[in-house]
């Protein structure tokens, strides 16, 4: 009786709500039960307890009484509950309560009778009906309609000026060359700006400012991370990157080979690259360390990464139990994780700088481009070869058992007898091969030879600078041929036959090794090289190759590798010579060997033979596996596994790119948009869960999302109607006749301070500093000496800062080089991550150290030191060097306030520094780049410090 008496009291009393429209589960109240009620009643609530996260759950009878109650739904306790005085849910303790609109908003919605729905990022996106145009007008119509109902407008649209250089920005990470805008600004024609943002997106620039956002999001280092955060060799994976933006692969496919390029049939070698974002993770050599212990934890930051970045959720919570706010079970966490969990590097990195698979390619983007130029040709020429290769008539043998036969004629030759002397002095002459006294001998037998000896194994056996180490063996040849040797060494090693006092092959570059064809008659021969020691010598290296035996050993063709097809085709000795050789074969072999010799090494993934078996782990404890082994599987809230798709990786990225996948597209469209317009559409964008945020335009979304995936996943495409929508073209002043200082109405164009490395980047570029160079080793720049060194463990190989000199001073911020316990400070100032773990959205903080920074330190001072030389050379008088400042920073003429003060500042600097031109010339000394001693220095450092100054004022740090 008391509880009935209570329940009229309370619902007397209870806050009445105003009809009208019906609530939106997903949007209105998942949020709220999320926020305030499923710590308790959530997915993961205790046994027994009730939960809320279902219909079935929440309706269902607990001793006489419902939460909610479809047969009355007023006689809801949920209604009851959250509205009692003395015992209200949330409890008077929670740290979060309901607020009255949240208490309206659950009592509404349950009597409108409490009817669940999927969370809105868990249903595939639809695009609207009547939205089916690939038009930049498509967005424009989706923001306009909010506008509309709050009886604004967009903003006018900004100026010309200002367009370029936001596009370029957003597009480039760099203003537009000064020529680009004048002939843009002069351009009367309706598509000027079209035509300049597909100049933007062509150009080579576009790829190594869109590839930043994805390394945050990858975690990518240079090195390991973890314990002695030594160098890893992974940096072609970045370089890959930037390839794949520039060529505009498709986002499908970007995803496909980065999950598993290994598995495709045939993988290339870029697709092998591609897979180093499976070996990514921060990893560990620590001793002491338990393999199995950091073989789970290694997999743990691949599924949280991998959720992060493709999927939009945090998976961390289902690590230890099923997780408390989205519908993720425990155990499928671990169906996930078994997709990494049989990758084949060791669970320890051993401290190295390859470990587990590899894969030697091209160094830099220069090579590349040259490695596939020589491939193509070599395609041809081998094509071209083929169709010889015809049987011919009468009692001759065909062509290809001629091959055969010469193959086999050349397969019987042997190497042995290899040796190698300790470090010597260069100008030493070869000791002799027999001593009186074996214990004085200075041979060595060659373990580890032919091949590569290095690391650990090279200790004490490399030759420094000025010493040598030679290495000999005995090379028995069954009749004339031709070997390809390959030695290592600094420029100047040679390679000597026999008795011969004349070289028969001499490094002439500074690559890692050089490979060599040599030539021999029949019979044995002693082959001897002088390696030279230098700093770059890091491995003894020395092996000989006849790719005559790969067809010798298949008797096939077709077997050998195209690089031993064209070698083959080269041998100036060979049946090839006489009746089908090109003439360019043996130019492009010798090309094709050199460029293999500057190769490099990355880390890949690579299957194992046998699955390892994946269980759940209890509270995550590696130690303390639970149940049967878990097959490989897939959150069962999104979309299903495809039928037809192998249970390994590339089924994974099959899932993940399919047509019914929920999150992928959106995520993707999401972060796209956030790089374009500072601010994502859901502004959690590494949170698309029920804890998450709601899109501000949920329609635009979900269009975006579909377009992408009827465009073919072009990401260009995308770009193109984001950049040339009337939304990105608006004035992005503050408007006073519009309540939204975050912009959520996307009212006004965006505003937004520039990351760290388009900070750094247009100072560069603007002086005439940066360096066009792309790809290879990342660099080191200034730094404050000491940095490493105070963070580092004692035997780590990244504990001294040794920075670079010449033009790698002035490399593209992309390529500096990443120690993730320590990047570089100016890239943390303006909060750059450590990349130890994912990051799709970086702050934007504003400090005086940031100041004290930019107007400061030696880079900044140098850049804009050799700024201000330009700015004197290319003009005779102040003003026009104040104009040409301003169109290279701001792409504009200074306004009358900016030329008063620059001019007022360059007055005081002029006065200052001809009353102590010693300040003048410490002030022009700072950086490594020469100072024109032509120049006067007191106006030259006057000049400088106009120039940062507006480097570091709103003028240069701010999209506008």
């Amino acid at each position: 009786m008391l509880r009935t008496h209570l329940i009229v009291l309370i619902t007397m009393f209870a806050p009445t709500f105003v009809a009208g429209g019906e609530i939106d589960f997903s949007r209105e109240v998942l949020p709220i039960l999320s926020d305030k009620c499923f710590v308790c009643h959530g997915p993961d609530s205790e046994e027994g307890l009730l939960r809320l996260d279902s219909y079935e759950a929440a309706t269902e009878d607990l001793g006489g009484y419902h939460a909610i109650d479809p047969a009355a739904v007023d006689k809801s306790n949920l209604i009851e509950r959250i509205n009692h005085a003395d015992d209200p849910m949330p409890p008077e303790d929670a740290e979060k309560q309901l607020t009255a609109d949240e208490r309206n908003t659950l009592q509404k919605w349950v009597q409108q009778g409490g009817k669940y729905a999927r969370h809105w990022a868990f249903v595939a996106p639809q695009a609207a009906p009547d939205h089916n145009g690939d038009s930049p007008e498509q967005i424009d119509t989706f923001i306009r309609r909010q506008l509309l109902a709050k009886n604004i407008d967009f903003a006018p649209v900004a100026d010309n000026a200002t367009l370029a250089r936001r596009a370029a920005l957003v597009l480039t990470g760099l203003p537009p060359d000064p020529d680009q805008l004048d002939a843009f600004l002069a351009d009367d024609s309706a598509d000027a700006y079209e035509t300049l943002v597909d100049q933007l997106l062509q150009d080579s620039r576009f790829g190594e400012h869109q590839a930043r956002y994805w390394l945050d999001a990858v975690r990518y280092g240079d090195t390991h991370g973890l314990h002695l955060d030594n160098r890893r060799g992974i940096y072609p994976y970045r370089d890959w990157v930037v390839r794949a933006f520039n060529n505009n692969l498709p986002l499908n496919d970007f995803i496909t080979w980065q999950l598993a390029g290994d598995l495709m049939p045939k993988p290339t070698l870029e697709q092998q690259i591609a897979t180093g974002f499976v070996r990514l993770n921060p990893s560990t050599g620590e001793g002491g360390a338990i393999a199995n212990e950091f073989q789970a934890k290694n997999n743990f930051d691949r599924v949280e990464n991998f959720g992060t970045v493709f999927l939009g959720l945090s998976l961390t919570c289902a690590r230890c139990h099923t997780h408390k706010y989205d519908p993720i079970q425990h155990d499928e966490y671990y169906q996930l994780m078994a997709f990494f969990n049989s990758t084949a590097e060791p669970a320890l990195d051993g401290n190295s700088y390859t470990y587990g698979p590899t894969v030697r390619v091209p160094a830099n983007q220069q090579d590349w481009q040259l490695w596939q130029q020589h491939t193509v040709a070599s395609q041809q020429l081998l094509s071209g070869f083929d169709k010889q290769r015809v049987v011919s008539t009468g009692t001759e043998s065909s062509r290809d058992a001629q091959l055969l036969q010469y193959a086999q004629s050349t397969a019987k030759w042997k190497s042995s007898d290899w040796q190698y002397t300790t470090p010597l002095p260069s100008a030493a002459e070869i000791p002799p091969a027999q001593v009186n006294d074996p214990s004085k001998s200075k041979w060595t037998k060659g373990a580890g030879l032919p091949g590569s000896i290095s690391g650990r194994a090279a200790k004490k056996k490399l030759p420094s600078k000025g010493q040598a180490v030679w290495v000999r063996f005995d090379l028995n040849a069954p009749k004339e041929q031709s070997f390809w040797l390959t030695f290592s060494g600094e420029r100047g090693s040679q390679v000597f036959v026999d008795d011969q006092t004349d070289a028969v092959a001499a490094k002439a570059n500074d690559s890692r090794v050089q490979t060599s064809r040599m030539q021999v008659s029949a019979g044995k021969h002693r082959i001897q090289i002088k390696i030279l020691g230098g700093p770059s010598v890091t491995e003894l290296t020395a092996q000989i190759h006849n790719p005559w035996d790969a067809l010798a050993s298949s008797k096939d063709w077709s077997k050998a590798s195209s690089s031993d097809q064209l070698l083959m085709v080269s041998d100036p000795l060979g049946p090839a010579a006489v009746w089908a050789s090109d003439a360019s074969a043996n130019q492009i072999a010798t090309s094709i060997q050199a460029i293999q010799d500057s190769f490099t090494t990355t880390l890949i993934a690579q299957e194992l033979p046998q699955a390892r078996e994946t269980f759940v782990l209890h509270r995550g404890e590696y130690d303390q596996p639970q149940g049967d082994p878990l097959p490989r599987d897939v959150l069962k809230v999104t979309n299903a596994f495809p039928a037809d798709a192998p249970r390994n990786r590339l089924g994974l990225a099959q899932w993940l790119t399919s047509a019914e996948h929920p999150l992928v597209a959106r995520v993707l469209v999401n972060r796209i948009w956030q790089r374009v317009f500072g601010e994502a559409i859901v502004r959690s964008p590494e949170d698309f869960g029920v804890q998450g945020q709601q899109p501000t335009h949920p329609e635009l979304l979900d269009w975006l999302a579909v377009e992408l995936q009827r465009s073919q996943w072009d990401l260009k495409h995308l770009l193109r109607l984001m950049v040339t929508s009337r939304a990105f073209r608006q004035h992005s002043a503050h408007r006073t006749d519009v309540d939204d200082p975050e912009n959520k109405l996307i009212a006004r164009g965006p505003r937004f301070r520039l990351d760290a490395e388009v900070l750094r980047d247009m100072g560069l570029w603007a002086s005439g500093l940066l360096d066009p160079r792309m790809g290879g080793e990342g660099v080191k720049p200034y730094q404050p000496s000491g940095m490493w060194k105070a963070l580092a463990h004692p035997a780590s190989n990244t504990k001294s800062y040794v920075r670079d000199a010449g033009d790698k001073l002035y490399r593209r911020s992309l390529y500096v080089y990443w120690k993730r316990t320590s990047p570089h400070p100016m890239m943390t100032l303006f909060d750059a991550p450590d990349r130890e773990s994912s990051c799709v959205r970086r702050s934007r903080t504003s400090t005086a150290l940031q100041s004290l920074g930019m107007l400061n330190e030696t880079q900044r001072v140098e850049m804009a030191r050799k700024l201000a030389e330009r700015l004197i050379v290319e003009n005779d008088n102040d003003a026009e060097r104040l104009q040409l400042l301003f169109k290279l920073i701001a792409s504009r003429s200074p306004n009358a306030t900016e030329r008063t003060a620059c001019v007022d500042l360059l007055n005081q600097m002029k006065k200052r520094y001809s009353q102590n031109e010693q300040d003048a010339k410490k002030l022009l000394s700072i950086g490594d780049a020469e100072t024109n001693d032509e120049l006067d220095p007191i106006t030259l450092a006057a000049w400088t410090q106009v120039a940062v100054t507006v480097l570091a004022s709103d003028l240069a740090i701010l999209v506008y």
